[in-house]
């Protein structure tokens, strides 16, 4: 991809309670904007960050970052990146595919994860970043997020996906990845989101997540799934305060297995008596 670029033309700091909240814009090769949220103006040298993805729903796009752009500003190591997606342009006349089209983002597309990848490498350039990132989406969004995470699990420590149109089964091309049960889950939908993102024979939205769920613990991931009364394709008061959540629970876990690393090199390097 052609190198991408940062523009002032968004950059603002919003200071509430004595927290710094920016954000700037960036450029891909598609001319489409994708927004970093950030909890400073400039990073703190002494820490690295966990990066949250946000991916939007089909029509919008990463202004926001899916509502997760208050992330950067409820912690200090976390910055967020809302990226935007288009749908893939079809051929006049050609047939339409039975199912959802394998280039679109829902699908985590390749021209996708390429375009996602070429906005972390950026952001890394000036953000010192944490190996694994945390996904999450809603609707389209959570449909990208979940999906980039069974085909990309070694780069993946969260998803949270709610209101998905379709999600990943157990069995045939869209599969979930087995190899991908170290990744924390939270998952979410309207009690009243009784429509469909797939193809015909595709599950309620509602039906879909409770299903995509239970074949998550049959598979032993550690999944959370809140449903939402008197919701339908819609956020819910809830959603965002339990992606926060799942945040919080990265950035524990990681730490437990930091700090269980360095308890192993101090036994390690201790010598034995004889």
């Amino acid at each position: 991809m052609k190198s991408l670029f940062l523009s002032a033309v968004l950059c603002f700091a919003l200071i509430t309670a004595g927290s710094v909240f920016a954000a700037e814009t960036m450029t891909d090769d598609d001319g489409l904007t994708a927004w970093l949220y950030t909890p400073t103006e400039k990073p703190d040298p002494a820490k690295t960050y966990w990066l949250v993805v946000g991916v939007h729903g089909v029509g919008a796009n990463g202004k926001g970052a899916c509502g997760a752009a208050y992330l950067a500003k409820a912690f200090d190591d976390v910055i967020v990146l809302g990226p935007s997606f288009g749908q893939p342009k079809r051929v006049e006349g050609a047939p339409r595919s039975p199912g959802m089209p394998r280039d679109s983002y829902q699908m985590s597309g390749p021209t996708h994860e390429a375009k996602l990848a070429a906005l972390i490498a950026e952001v890394g350039r000036t953000w010192k970043l944490h190996p694994k990132i945390v996904v999450h989406g809603f609707s389209a969004g959570a449909q990208f997020a979940h999906r980039f995470a069974f085909k990309h699990p070694e780069q993946v420590a969260g998803v949270s996906a709610h209101s998905g149109g379709s999600w990943a089964k157990l069995e045939g091309d869209d599969k979930i990845n087995p190899a991908a049960t170290n990744i924390l889950f939270a998952v979410s939908c309207g009690e009243d989101d009784k429509g469909s993102g797939g193809p015909p024979g595709t599950p309620t939205r509602i039906d879909g997540a409770k299903q995509f769920t239970e074949n998550l613990k049959s598979l032993d991931f550690t999944v959370e799934l809140r449903t939402w009364p008197g919701v339908a394709h819609d956020f819910a008061p809830g959603l965002m305060p339990m992606t926060k959540t799942l945040v919080e629970k990265v950035r524990a876990a990681s730490a437990r297995s930091e700090t269980a690393a360095g308890d192993r090199a101090v036994v390690e390097a201790t010598p034995t008596p004889k």
